[in-house]
């Protein structure tokens, strides 16, 4: 299991690009008691059919480089949110989050069935009524 970090601004966030870090300190600071909290990075999903041992001497593994990351897993209570964030939304993080939601589940079996967040500083059109529809709660910071 990924490594757990209190809800708060950090110095480094796991993988995350600036435009990303800025999305998620806004959400901190709009938010600050949305999560107990955190996981960043988490990889799911499955290994590729090829060989991905990089080393044989080491034993050097690729495979986390195949694997799908999730942004951030927060937790608050009993209450898991898998987030995606991405700047100017649009479908297709509806689709990379439900797509988390699925490969999370069945590789960790939760306790309860993750909520699905995209947190994003604008929405592409229809996003909100599409968000909706598909179960995934959207937040604009």
């Amino acid at each position: 299991m990924p490594e757990t970090f209190p809800f708060e601004k950090r110095h480094k966030y796991p993988h995350m690009m600036p435009y990303d870090v800025a999305i998620w300190e806004r959400f901190i600071e709009q938010f600050p008691d949305a999560y107990d909290h955190v996981q960043y990075d988490v990889k799911v999903g499955s290994a590729p059919e090829h060989d991905t041992i990089v080393n044989l001497e080491t034993m050097g593994d690729s495979i986390n480089l195949y694997k799908k990351k999730i942004d951030v897993i927060g937790y608050k209570g009993d209450q898991i949110d898998i987030i995606e964030l991405k700047p100017n939304a649009g479908a297709s993080a509806l689709g990379q989050v439900r797509s988390y939601g699925v490969l999370y589940t069945k590789e960790f079996n939760p306790p309860i069935t993750p909520k699905l967040v995209v947190i994003t500083d604008t929405l592409k059109t229809d996003m909100g009524i599409l968000a909706h529809d598909m179960g995934v709660q959207v937040v604009v910071v």
